[in-house]
């Protein structure tokens, strides 16, 4: 797919949701503030792109490269980011409530002051993630494979743990 330009993200952008992007190629893109909401973008190309701020609630990113995006304040409540990749990603004081990343790749990402109250990460890959500060308040971490994640500070009441039992 080629590039789009400014004036095509724009146009994009001011359409009636929910937008149908799969597959679309927006790396790098400067979208601080973009209205996501219930958005189709399995398959989609944000890695570097900047979505602080952005409403992503109930969005679909499923397989989506965010590789390196910023979605710093992002609401990604209720989206699913199953098998996305999001190696890099900042995701700081993000809201993932009930969101799923079922098996996606989150190596190294910074979730540091995130909610992640009931979030779904079965089989995620977090080697490395920053969960400083994070609620994970009856989250669901089996079978993630969380070497060197930093779990220290998080709130994990209730959380499940990647061998089945459960944070106290």
């Amino acid at each position: 797919m080629s590039e789009l330009t400014s004036a095509q993200i724009y146009d994009l952008f001011n359409r009636p949701p929910p937008l149908w992007l799969v597959g679309i190629n927006l790396s790098g893109a400067r979208l601080y503030g973009a209205n996501l909401k219930e958005a189709d973008l399995r398959e989609a190309n944000l890695s570097g792109a900047d979505l602080r701020e952005a409403s992503l609630h109930g969005a679909d990113l499923s397989f989506a490269n965010l590789n390196g995006a910023d979605l710093t304040r992002a609401n990604l409540s209720g989206a699913r980011l199953n098998h996305a990749t999001l190696a890099g990603a900042k995701l700081l004081d993000a809201n993932l409530r009930d969101a799923h990343l079922i098996g996606a790749d989150a190596t190294e990402a910074s979730f540091r002051d995130a909610s992640l109250s009931r979030a779904v990460l079965t089989q995620a890959i977090l080697h490395n993630a920053d969960f400083t500060g994070a609620r994970l308040k009856s989250a669901n971490l089996f079978e993630a494979k969380i070497d060197g994640a930093q779990l220290e500070q998080a709130y994990l009441s209730g959380a499940m743990k990647p061998d089945g039992k459960f944070y106290e």
